[in-house]
C-alpha cells in the first residue's frame, strides 16, 4: 500500500482519525491521544520548540502512519528534529496501521517528507520497537547508556511475591507496612480524575529539592501530568494511586496503562514525615499487587537503571537511539 506523507504544524491528536489509527497501531501508551495531547499543549511550548508532525495517508486519505516529532529554533541546535520526547517520553514509536508494509521507497518518501534538516534524533527507543524505527529510518541505532526494566507478575500473586523478592525483602517491606499502619489504617486508593490534581500538586511538594530537573517543579511540567493523569483516568490511559495513612498521604504513584502492562512513571512520597519506612518501595509493592489483583501481567519500571529496581526482580531490556 503506498503512502503519501506530509508534514504540519497543527496535527489534532485527538481527532477521530488518530483515535482510530491508535487503536489499531504497533505503539505504546506514550503515543496515546491523552498523552501526545497534553504533550504538544504543555511541554512544546515551554521548551521553545515548534511542532513537526508526519503524517502517512494511503490513497484513499486515511490515516496509516504518524511520526510525532518537534524541531529545535536556530538558538539552539539550529534546524534539528528531534521525537517528542523533552525527558518525558520513555518508548518512543511511530504510531503505525497494523499491517501496512515498510519498504526502502517509504524511508525515501519519510526523508523527503522532513526536508532539510540540521540532524534527526529518535529516542529512547525500546526493543520492541527497533525494527519499525529501522524500516521507517532506513538506518541501524546504536546502543545508549541505560535500559528499561520490567517484571512480569506470577500468580497466585502472593507465592509470587516472596519467591520475587525473596522471604527476607518481602518480610522487611510487610514490616514497614505495619509501621506505617500503627499511625493509621494504611489503605491504597486509586484515585478519580477529580481527586487528581490537588494529589499531583500534594506530591510536587513531596519531591520539592530531591531531584535535579523534575518536571514537576515547573509550572508546564506540572499541568502536563495533571492533564494526563485526569483525562487518563477518564479514558483508561492512566491511573493514580494514592497510598493513606489514616488522613495522611504517605506516597503518590502514577503511571500508563498498556494493555496488561502497568508503565510506571512518578513516584512521590512524604520523605520527611515517614522516611525511615521506605514508603516509595512499600507504595510500589501495594500498587503491584493492586495491578496483579486487575488482572495486570506486567509491571514496568520503564527507563533507568536505579539499583531499587533489581530488588522487584525486573529483567533489563537495551535502549536505542537513532541519528540522521
Amino acid at each position: 500500500m503506498p503512502v503519501v506523507f506530509e508534514t504540519t504544524d497543527r496535527f489534532d491528536f485527538g481527532s477521530t482519525e488518530f483515535h482510530l489509527l491508535f487503536k489499531r497501531a504497533r505503539a505504546s501508551a506514550f503515543q496515546h491521544p491523552d498523552w501526545l495531547s497534553a504533550f504538544y499543549r504543555h511541554l512544546a511550548p515551554a521548551h521553545g520548540v515548534e511542532p513537526v508532525v508526519v503524517t502517512g495517508r494511503d490513497d484513499n486519505g486515511d490515516l496509516q502512519l504518524v511520526v510525532p516529532l518537534v524541531r529545535r529554533r536556530a538558538e539552539c541546535e539550529p534546524g534539528s528534529i528531534e521525537y517528542a520526547f523533552l525527558g518525558v517520553t520513555d518508548y518512543v514509536s511511530p504510531i503505525i496501521a497494523d499491517g501496512l508494509r515498510l519498504d526502502e521507497r517509504t524511508a525515501q518518501a519519510f526523508r523527503r517528507a522532513l526536508g532539510a534538516h540540521g540532524g534527526l534524533k529518535i529516542g529512547p527507543v525500546h526493543d520492541q520497537h527497533v525494527l519499525q524505527w529501522r524500516s521507517l529510518l532506513g538506518s541501524e541505532p546504536r546502543a545508549l547508556g541505560f535500559g528499561a526494566h520490567a517484571v512480569r507478575l506470577g500468580f497466585p500473586y502472593g507465592e509470587w511475591r516472596r519467591a520475587n523478592l525473596g522471604s527476607h525483602r518481602a518480610a522487611a517491606l510487610d514490616r514497614k507496612a505495619r509501621r506505617l499502619d500503627d499511625t493509621g489504617a494504611l489503605r491504597l486508593e486509586l484515585l478519580e480524575a477529580d481527586a487528581v490534581r490537588p494529589a499531583m500538586m500534594a506530591g510536587r511538594d513531596f519531591r520539592s529539592g530531591r531531584f535535579p530537573d523534575d518536571p514537576l517543579q515547573t509550572a508546564h511540567g506540572l499541568e502536563f501530568y495533571i492533564d494526563v493523569a485526569t483525562s487518563g483516568a477518564r479514558s483508561g490511559l492512566a491511573q493514580t494511586w494514592r497510598l493513606v495513612s489514616g488522613e495522611s498521604t504517605i506516597a503518590l504513584v502514577f503511571g500508563l496503562i498498556d494493555k496488561s502492562s502497568f508503565r510506571y512513571i512518578l513516584l512521590c512520597c512524604n520523605y520527611i514525615a515517614h522516611s525511615r519506612y521506605s514508603p516509595g518501595r512499600v507504595a510500589l509493592d501495594r500498587v503491584m499487587a493492586a495491578w496483579a489483583a486487575r488482572g495486570g501481567e506486567v509491571f514496568d519500571f520503564t527507563i533507568g537503571d536505579e539499583p531499587f529496581k533489581a530488588d522487584f526482580g525486573c529483567t533489563r531490556t537495551p535502549m536505542h537511539e537513532f541519528r540522521l
